[in-house]
């Protein structure tokens, strides 16, 4: 087995009280002060993630759209310089071989940010489709450091350390510009469901990033974050997670992603998913809440309904922001209304061989501004 790599900010988590674990193949933060914590500073300020682990990959040259046309589910030609898209690349069958941020620099110069696990899985496939195109492919992931900054006082953080007016750039956008004196691609996306930003950078500034955003973030109440909260974060958002809800046997279009599968387009799997779209998948990703407001539903716990089995757990935990316990989970088409919002209905969860009810709700089950969603 393969020991686990480390990012260049490892030394920074040890320094800082870090909890370790392996995610990916890279050994990660899991928490600092504690996950609970870590969650709530970022809805109510701002958390500095180190996401050095994901993969990034240059794909330039004239047939640089051609490639990103063929691989992906949505339309990049729909970009201009600056903007940011997310997307989903499918095998033949419609599963999905991982989801990923496509961003575009200029008409021939694109930058994909894709899952960490998939790293090796994401750049066989797209040198495969590559072969008849010919596009510029490089994978930069080992020299480039990821820092994210998310909550609600992340610009205001980065304005006092950026050297050009990134509170002023868009959701899903990005720019070029220097923060902290480092060049940096700055873009305005995120998984917590919070306003924020992602920095791309070469990998040895990593560490000096991230210290001057703790820095510049100190009286505001700015705190490093583990992937513990990273993932309740995306949970309560209603977020897919790469093994978890999306996989090579799901489809996005069962992940409920179907506003980021433009059909109509020759690229990998939308005969089937065109087809899932016209007679319906045979199973769809919904939230779940049990209905003591106490019981965990967790991933791989069965769903029931009227005794005979009607789905399973992807995600599950007690939400930090709004107080009980929430879950994603598959279930039958045959289960649940197929018009949206496809709220209407109770099931059971097995729950050490006990059987719990709860409801399917809408998601997400968190929205910024809003707090708790209302379902």
């Amino acid at each position: 087995m393969d020991a686990a790599k480390r990012t260049a900010l490892y030394g920074l988590h040890q320094k800082l009280g870090a909890r370790m674990t392996v995610f990916g193949g890279f050994e990660m933060p899991v928490n600092y002060a504690g996950i609970i914590p870590e969650h709530l500073a970022v809805r109510s300020a701002a958390g500095v993630f180190d996401l050095s682990h994901m993969g990034e990959f240059d794909v330039r040259g004239p047939r640089a759209l051609d490639l990103l046309e063929r691989a992906f589910t949505n339309s990049a030609a729909r970009l201009h310089d600056g903007q940011a898209q997310y997307t989903i690349m499918c095998a033949e069958d419609g599963g999905a071989i991982d989801d990923l941020i496509v961003y575009r620099r200029a008409a021939d110069d694109y930058l994909l940010c894709v899952n960490a696990s998939n790293i090796a899985a994401d750049w066989e496939w797209l040198t495969h489709l590559n072969r008849e195109i010919g596009a510029d492919l490089r994978d930069v992931s080992d020299e480039t450091a990821l820092v994210a900054v998310q909550g609600p006082k992340a610009a205001r953080i980065l304005a006092t350390i950026a050297d050009f007016a990134i509170a002023e750039v868009p959701r899903f956008a990005v720019r070029d510009g220097r923060v902290a004196g480092i060049k940096c691609l700055a873009a305005r996306t995120g998984y917590t469901g919070e306003d924020g930003f992602e920095l791309f950078m070469p990998s040895q500034h990593g560490e000096k990033v991230f210290r001057d955003i703790l820095e510049a973030g100190r009286e505001t109440g700015v705190v490093p974050v583990g992937l513990g909260a990273r993932d309740t974060l995306r949970l309560e958002a209603g977020l897919a997670l790469y093994g978890h809800e999306l996989d090579r046997t799901t489809s996005p279009v069962e992940a409920g992603l179907n506003i980021f599968v433009k059909l109509g387009r020759p690229f990998v799997g939308e005969p089937v998913l065109r087809s899932q779209r016209e007679n319906g998948p045979r199973k769809r990703l919904v939230g779940i809440e049990t209905d003591d407001a106490r019981s965990i539903a967790r991933q791989g716990y069965k769903l029931f309904r009227d005794g005979r089995e009607a789905g399973i757990v992807t995600s599950g935990t007690t939400g930090p922001s709004i107080g009980r316990p929430v879950a994603m989970a598959y279930v039958t088409s045959g289960e649940i209304s197929p018009a949206p919002p496809m709220v209407a209905g109770t099931l059971e969860v097995e729950i050490r061989n006990r059987r719990v009810p709860a409801t399917i709700v809408k998601l997400p089950f968190y929205r910024r501004n809003q707090g708790a969603a209302q379902n």
